[in-house]
């Protein structure tokens, strides 16, 4: 048998496996997908959504243990988010008020 008969069965399959998975892994991390949906949801006014995205991206960077910098920035985002909701909430209920 010929070395390239090796690389053909051996080698090439390989490759191709490995290319395979490093794909899979590049799709799993999906923290900034995540962080601009969230970004395009805030811009568009609904911010509940927008809220959710940029926990889920968050949980992501934990869970992967990745750049502190950029976990900080969705963590300041989140509590803009939850404090913006809330004063909605609030001044939809006191313009609801009939007192």
């Amino acid at each position: 048998m010929t070395p390239l008969f090796y690389v053909a069965v051996f080698v090439i399959p390989t490759v191709i496996i490995l290319g395979v998975l490093f794909y899979l892994l590049q799709k799993q991390n999906s923290h900034t997908e995540l962080y601009s949906e969230g970004l395009r949801d805030e811009n568009n006014g609904s911010y509940k959504t927008a809220l959710h995205k940029y926990e889920d991206a968050l949980n992501e960077i934990r869970k992967l243990r990745l750049d502190d910098k950029f976990g900080h920035k969705i963590a300041a985002r989140i509590r803009v988010l939850r404090t913006t909701i809330e004063y909605e909430n609030n001044f939809q209920h006191s313009h609801n008020d009939p007192s």
